[in-house]
């Protein structure tokens, strides 16, 4: 494919919706996918996946006037409708807001207040989401805003916070593709669901997964999206546990891996805030960071930890290369493929990955 091709199916994913696990959204996007697998060969068959899924309710004012938020999810359940709101400027705490294992509740709970409202913190001042794990936290009702929003919220002189939050059963999927090529197959797996509209972070590698299933139609191929990324990898926990088939070795196309900006001669370049694993070592990794070199991704050969999925893919004792990112639009509602990539950034980075990745393919021999 070209750069508009790839950059025409980032768009495609994009116009799908809110991508978030056990969505209506969501078993659209794993249609979608299952078509463009099938249109290029692959034979195809789909795994539930269930979780309780939370859903809710809200509207945040500041005097009278509606804060765009959201809450942070499964931190509470119940129903509430308060001004005894805490306002938390996120700040020190960014540093683990949007990993897994961010916790609110000590943050409100030291305020005393029966609610919280906690600022993110971002690059663009905008509303940033954070995974989470599932389950019951008996915290306090929490919900996120952008950090522009920070001074408008302080000089309110009432917030309320009206919110219903509960658990429902849920479902999301995991997508295994096949050719018909013999052999211990090379695994090729990228997420479908995120928050927002996620383009960038996961619109730019559905692409660029299609584009690697072409290159490597020589060889068996498995290849597998999986949903639930925003829920501590719940879909590819649940196909490492389900004891798969042996993989050859695993291109791991994480997040923001098509992401660009504007550099300051006005053209877009691929961003640098993206990390490039494996645990390959000598001639086969001299290659493979030369390749993604071109593109800005910092490199670590010899990986002893990973990023993403590949925390869990690891698991199965293969050789792997993983990619993964994040940028200034990753998490927020900005991440919109006109904001953060382009057809340029995206030929080039399906050239550089690909062209990694057939290194590693090639020390299997």
């Amino acid at each position: 494919m070209d750069g508009d091709e790839l950059y025409a199916l980032v768009e495609a994913y994009e116009r799908l919706g809110i991508h978030r696990a056990g969505t209506q959204t969501d078993r659209a996007t794993f249609d979608w996918y299952e078509q463009h697998l099938r249109a290029l060969g692959l034979s195809t068959e789909r795994s539930v996946v269930p979780f309780d899924r939370y859903v809710y309710e809200s509207e945040l004012t500041a005097d009278g006037e509606p804060v765009e938020h959201l809450p942070l999810f499964y931190e509470w359940t119940g129903s509430v409708d308060t001004t005894d709101v805490a306002l938390i400027d996120l700040g020190d705490e960014q540093r683990r807001f949007g990993s897994s294992d961010f916790e609110a509740t000590e943050l409100v709970a030291a305020t005393g207040a029966s609610a919280g409202v906690l600022a993110t913190v971002n690059p663009n001042g905008s509303l940033k989401a954070a995974n989470r794990v599932i389950g019951e936290r008996n915290g306090k009702p929490t919900v996120l805003i952008a950090g522009r929003d920070l001074e408008h919220a302080r000089k309110a002189a009432e917030l309320r916070l009206q919110m219903d939050a509960a658990l429902s059963p849920a479902t999301t999927e995991n997508l295994i593709a096949r050719n018909d090529v013999p052999g211990v197959p090379l695994l090729l797996t990228t997420p479908l669901s995120g928050w927002f509209r996620c383009s960038g972070e996961r619109g730019t590698g559905a692409a660029v997964l299609l584009e690697l299933i072409e290159r490597f139609a020589s060889y068996p191929l498995l290849v597998l999206a999986t949903g639930g990324h925003e829920l501590d990898y719940l879909g590819v926990r649940k196909w490492v546990t389900g004891a798969p088939e042996p993989v050859a070795a695993i291109a791991h196309i994480g997040a923001s891996v098509g992401c660009d900006e504007v550099a300051d001669d006005g053209s877009r370049r691929p961003i640098f805030a993206r990390i490039a694993r494996t645990d390959a070592r000598g001639a086969i990794a001299d290659e493979m960071e030369t390749a993604l070199a071109s593109v800005n991704y910092r490199f670590v050969r010899g990986a002893d930890s990973w990023g993403g999925e590949s925390e869990v893919l690891c698991d199965l004792g293969v050789p792997m290369l993983s990619v993964t990112g994040a940028g200034a639009d990753f998490h927020t509602p900005e991440d919109i493929a006109v904001e953060v990539t382009s057809p340029v950034t995206m030929r080039r980075v399906g050239d550089a990955i690909a062209a990694a990745f057939a290194a590693l393919v090639r020390s299997l021999s």
